[in-house]
């Protein structure tokens, strides 16, 4: 049984980046941002939560190229972030992403193309694609930070009540029970949660672990705003589906305590992906 849950120390600095989808410059820019800070201060964790792979195909990039006109470096992304696992196993921190687990025996998702796992793979040689499969197999699903902070790709449902039930689960859906599938879908592909749900799954979570969790950041949607709150208790950094000057990325203080997403404040905690890199 390989673990599927992390909690990180209560030191450091935590970076939270969202959604790539295949988008190459927004990956290397949060990298860039992740080794320099990581040579200035040891104590530096990124966590990368989810959907590498699958970018936009040639008609949505002609209807709407503010969002969606970039190349798809999705085998680019998925090889650097297998070099920096390989070369930070502590440090840099993956989660599962539902288009990420169509390649490694989760539902093949629908967006672009009619089967996005389909479409990429045919376009990957076989060592390539053991590579990517290897990465996807490693990933985590939840991650905790002792300063208050959960994140997943979607977000889950109060379904969820100790972390360590997800470690039993499978990627190959055809290996799990009902209810783990069930588990794995709310965490994976929940867009959002009503408030009350929210507290309620971070408190009972939260329990069983020993930590006090007061945030659930997310990726898995959209909004050009480049970030959104909502209930006080969830919250994404956006990069795709917000154009360049709006992507928003997370620089979290472990050691500091965020009793709610009015403590993370844009400007501060939510900053933007392509500013200067002094930000």
């Amino acid at each position: 049984m390989q673990p599927r849950h992390r909690i990180l120390p209560n030191h450091g600095t935590l970076f939270v980046s969202t959604d790539f989808h295949g988008n190459g410059a927004d990956f290397r820019r949060m990298r860039q941002l992740f080794e320099s800070h990581l040579a200035q201060t040891p104590q530096t964790h990124w966590a990368i939560l989810g959907d590498l792979v699958h970018a936009p195909d040639p008609q949505s990039r002609r209807d709407n190229p503010r969002l969606y006109d970039f190349d798809d470096e999705s085998w680019e992304i998925v090889r650097g972030v297998s070099e920096l696992h390989r070369q930070y196993p502590e440090r840099l921190h993956l989660i599962l992403g539902n288009h990420d687990h169509g390649h490694v025996g989760g539902p093949h998702p629908r967006k672009f193309y009619w089967d996005e796992a389909d479409h990429l793979e045919r376009s990957l040689s076989e060592q390539q694609l053991t590579v990517l499969c290897n990465l996807f197999n490693q990933a985590l699903i939840i991650i905790f930070a002792p300063c208050g902070i959960m994140c997943t790709h979607g977000v889950p449902s109060d379904f969820l009540c100790d972390p360590r039930d997800v470690d039993a689960i499978s990627f190959d859906v055809r290996k799990n029970s009902v209810t783990q599938n069930a588990l794995l879908a709310t965490i994976l592909r929940s867009y959002s949660q009503p408030g009350t749900n929210t507290a309620r799954m971070l408190k009972q979570v939260g329990q069983a672990i020993g930590l006090e969790l007061s945030v659930a950041v997310h990726g898995h949607d959209r909004d050009e705003a480049g970030w959104y709150a909502e209930h006080g208790n969830q919250l994404q950094p956006v990069m795709f589906g917000a154009p360049d000057e709006e992507k928003r990325y997370l620089k979290l203080d472990l050691s500091e305590k965020y009793s709610g997403t009015d403590a993370i404040r844009d400007g501060s905690e939510i900053l933007r992906v392509h500013a200067p890199i002094s930000e």
